[in-house]
């Protein structure tokens, strides 16, 4: 049988206990425990059942300078990067990827190691991002062209024509509209580019039935 383990230690060698120590602090960890002897020091912070062992030792070992990276995840980054800014360490954002949807940070800790920050869900106090409301966009145009293709799809490619009035091979897959009245045919792509770039552009209904249309049969 294969022993179960029990817990995990992540451990970095760092030049100054006391700096090192004080950063980690920001981010949660207490010291626990510690020890100094001649030549060496140690400190073992903890937060919420996970650990982190500082070390150091005079004179430093030559170590090479390799990729070190811890990544935390928290339930709420924004308290957490509060902190941060509040004790002017520089903080970068690098967006919510699918493995922290709540958003993920960047640091480095006083010996120049990679840190990221994340939280895996979004929080519902959390606004809108501009990925959000992309992506919420994309799967409407998304909808409304398996709308249009189930009722026979558009007989024609899409209108819109480049620099040297070319038009656009693509297949037309929706219909958009503006508020002077004006339509057009277009593919996906060309679709998302007018709704990012023409503030007025809307989705167009495929058949024209009209809002009065849909509330007399609701």
């Amino acid at each position: 049988m294969t022993p179960a383990v029990q817990s995990m230690v992540a451990t970095t060698y760092v030049r100054d206990i006391e700096t090192s120590r004080a950063f980690y602090e920001l981010l949660g960890f207490r010291e626990q425990s510690a020890g100094k002897a001649a030549t060496s020091a140690w400190s073992a912070l903890r937060h919420d059942g996970l650990s982190v062992l500082l070390a150091s030792t005079e004179p430093a070992l030559d170590i090479p300078r390799l990729p070190l990276l811890f990544y935390f995840y928290y339930n709420d980054l924004d308290a957490v990067v509060g902190v941060l800014d509040r004790a002017d360490v520089q903080v970068t954002r690098t967006g919510h990827p699918p493995h922290a949807l709540g958003g993920e940070v960047k640091v480095l800790d006083p010996d120049g190691n990679t840190l990221l920050l994340g939280q895996r869900e979004r929080s519902s106090s959390q606004p809108p991002t501009a990925e959000d409301e992309e992506s919420v966009r994309f799967s409407l145009l998304r909808e409304a062209a398996s709308m249009v293709s189930a009722r026979g799809g558009a007989t024609h490619a899409c209108q819109v024509t480049d620099l040297n009035h070319r038009r656009c091979p693509n297949r037309a897959e929706v219909k958009l509209a503006d508020s002077r009245g004006d339509k057009a045919w277009v593919c996906l792509m060309h679709a998302e580019e007018i709704l990012v770039t023409v503030p007025a552009a809307f989705i167009a209904s495929h058949d024209d039935r009209g809002i009065a249309a849909f509330l007399a049969h609701r």
